[in-house]
């Protein structure tokens, strides 16, 4: 039996279908393979021109820095960098997000062989308006974890401790911005994952409202979810490169019908005394996750904070408690459709498609299905078993609770103008030693996610602000706020650092940062 004929026998077994009640069956697909092979043809005659070579020299180091950040450093040819809005800051791209030459691996030995033909739009934009490429940073494997011990090329190390985690997934990013190796930068965030980082590497993030940062060029996992992450050393930095980012793409479906954002950097220094704030006490106390110290800090942090505002108030979310169940089933089959069934490009939108991509990771599947990670491989099983059995019924359910959800913080949000609780319940765990068990790796990959995913679900603007520590190690306090609302929280976040807590450099990098600033290549 032919290859097709084999793959035709197990596709019709696996839908049900009888292939003797089709008369001519193979000829009908042959007619329709061939329709493909002309649209391959007509894509190649007229498809774009030759990408220019993009400006800048790259260099391969694949974590071979002290801290396992770096995947890519990068040096300009251009002029263009240091000319506008963001001239004079060093940015790191995580390594799940084209930048144009530069190979792209998501963290993981299963995706090889790609590098993007053009940057993620929210890279262009950035990079126009001034700010100068010094490299890609290290991802999880896939993106598939919160921690930072699953990459293809080491964990990453928390600047801090570097036997205790960075967070992640957009790891890299946040011991580079810890270690003044750059200023800001940009990665992915579908459940907390520059959030993470932020609380564990004493940083500032911001994931914006949903679809105000356009998502195209960067890998997919689930439409509804799927969020540009910004991460900056101090929040005005993070005012600035939100400015440059934002605004509506012809390239993105996810911004459809979003409106414009409110504010912008020039107002940063604005007066917040007016602002009422919700302590969200169903964020705080998690069983068996919380660690009652860094509740306390931000309880210590969040009253300071009332000090500069018109005052706060223990209130509750009744779905927060369970938005990461909530989250599950979307995330889980949203990204078997999207990631695996899809090859990272989604259907039935009118936005950007990278075909060179969907051929590189549908032949990783086809040839090495073995270097997908654990991570990934129980998200595919349990994604297309649970589908299965379920008809799709759950993952709906899950979406009406989420609307159910978004409700309730719409609600909070009438009565308060900022909702406060820690971002991370726990301070960054150690690193393993050496391989886990299967549901011990899960458990250290996901278990910072109950407070960060809930805004993954409503689509709030939700930024991550260092505000103490602990035995050493920085603790990051959750601000969220309304829709379009994101400079608000830039706001309030550049007040409380410069008048309640400013993190210190990791001790060890204060006497290293110089050759960084001057940007050397590893």
């Amino acid at each position: 039996m032919s290859t097709k004929a084999a793959d035709r026998d197990r596709l019709l077994a696996r839908w049900g279908v009888d292939a003797d009640g089709i008369d001519g069956l193979d000829a009908l697909l042959d007619g329709t393979r061939a329709t493909y092979a002309r649209v391959e043809a007509l894509a190649e005659e007229h498809g774009p021109e030759s990408p220019a070579t993009p400006p800048w020299d790259v260099e391969r180091v694949a974590g071979a820095d002290p801290l396992h950040a770096w995947m890519h450093r990068t040096r300009s040819r251009s002029q263009k960098a240091g000319q506008g809005l963001l001239g004079g800051m060093r940015l790191a791209v995580k390594d799940s997000i084209a930048v144009a030459g530069v190979p792209m691996t998501a963290g993981s030995a299963f995706l090889r062989g790609f590098t993007p033909k053009r940057s993620a739009v929210a890279v262009e934009r950035a990079l126009d308006a001034g700010a100068e490429l010094v490299g890609t940073a290290v991802c999880e494997d896939l993106c598939y974890s919160g921690s930072s011990f699953t990459s293809a090329t080491g964990p990453v190390l928390n600047p801090y401790d570097p036997e205790r985690s960075a967070g992640g997934s957009t790891s890299g990013c946040g011991a580079l911005l810890a270690t003044d190796q750059a200023d800001i930068a940009m990665g992915t965030d579908l459940g907390g994952s520059v959030r993470n980082p932020a609380a564990w590497c004493g940083v500032t993030a911001l994931k914006a409202t949903f679809g105000v940062v356009p998502y195209a060029g960067a890998m997919p996992t689930e439409f509804s979810m799927d969020h540009l992450g910004l991460m900056a050393r101090t929040p005005l930095q993070l005012a600035k490169l939100l400015d440059a980012m934002a605004g509506h793409s012809a390239e993105d479906p996810r911004q459809a019908g979003v409106g414009a954002l409110k504010g912008s950097a020039d107002g940063i220094e604005g007066d917040i005394s007016g602002l009422r704030i919700g302590i969200v006490r169903d964020g705080f106390g998690w069983p068996d996750r919380s660690d009652p110290r860094v509740d306390a800090v931000v309880r210590e942090a969040a009253a300071a904070l009332a000090r500069l505002c018109a005052g706060a108030e223990d209130m509750s979310i009744d779905l927060h408690r369970h938005a990461r169940d909530i989250h599950v089933p979307i995330s889980c089959e949203g990204g078997l459709a999207t990631v695996f069934e899809q090859n990272m490009q989604g259907s039935n939108h009118a936005g950007s498609y990278d075909p060179d991509l969907a051929r590189a990771f549908g032949e990783a599947l086809d040839t090495g299905i073995e270097n997908l990670p654990l991570n990934g491989k129980v998200s595919l099983i349990a994604g297309t078993m649970l589908r299965h059995e379920t008809k799709g019924r759950v993952m709906a359910l899950a979406q009406e609770l989420r609307k159910k959800l978004r409700a309730q913080y719409d609600a909070a949000l009438e009565r308060f103008d900022l909702l406060v609780m820690p971002t991370v319940p726990m301070l960054p765990h150690r690193l393993p030693a050496g391989p886990l068990a299967p549901a011990a790796h899960q458990k250290l990959a996901f278990e910072m996610h109950d407070n960060n995913c809930a805004t993954n679900l409503t689509g709030h603007p939700a930024l991550s602000v260092p505000c103490g520590m602990i035995d050493g190690l920085p603790v990051g306090m959750l601000l969220i706020g309304r829709h379009l609302d994101d400079h608000s929280l830039i706001k309030v976040a550049h007040r409380f650092q410069k008048e309640v807590f400013t993190p210190p450099p990791p001790p060890r990098w204060q006497a290293e940062s110089h050759d960084a600033k001057q940007g050397v290549l590893a």
